[in-house]
């Protein structure tokens, strides 16, 4: 009977040391997931983090009411009927406008329940500037008149239909 119980502890002691080796190799292989999934979790972040960088340092068209005294007012991305100022800053970027001459594409791209439709160009309407500008705005009360609620893509281009900056617009009822 010692002889049985003495190979009996044997092989517990055996598959206690299996499984002990065992659960610790599965440890290493769960920690090390863990270690991998960190990893991937700070270069995401750090990949928002530089796109948020980048967002910050890009050039941009927006809309405000009106540019009075130096200053923009009613700035927002949502406006009723009416006409808009168009203002370009392309000073984040380092950029200049590079050209004398160019155009603002206005389309419609969205009805006025948010609906996609097929672009529809409304107009593109010239302006004079100078080559270096690297902000400015635009005031049309005539052809800078949304008229009807939907979705507007503004493109300012150069004549040769080169995009320099471009933006949306959403035209709510009054």
């Amino acid at each position: 009977m010692g002889k049985f119980t003495g190979k009996f502890n044997f092989f517990v002691a055996i598959f206690v040391s299996v499984a002990l080796i065992l659960s610790c190799s599965k440890l290493k292989e769960l920690d090390k997931k863990d270690k991998e999934k960190e990893d991937v979790t700070k270069e995401e972040t750090k990949k928002d983090d530089t796109k948020k960088e980048t967002k910050s340092s890009e050039s941009r068209l927006y809309f405000c009411e009106q540019y009075k005294n130096g200053e923009e007012i009613g700035v927002s991305k949502r406006f009723t009927p009416g006409w808009l100022t168009v203002m370009i800053d392309l000073r984040p970027a380092g950029k200049t406008l590079g050209t004398g001459k160019v155009e603002l594409r206005i389309s419609k791209i969205k009805d006025e329940d948010g609906s996609d439709i097929s672009e529809k160009i409304i107009k593109t309407v010239p302006f004079s500037v100078q080559a270096d500008w690297d902000y400015t705005y635009f005031e049309d009360h005539d052809n800078l008149k949304f008229k009807t609620p939907g979705t507007y893509k503004v493109v300012c281009q150069k004549v040769d239909g080169t995009p320099i900056v471009e933006c949306q617009v959403e035209v709510v009822p009054k």
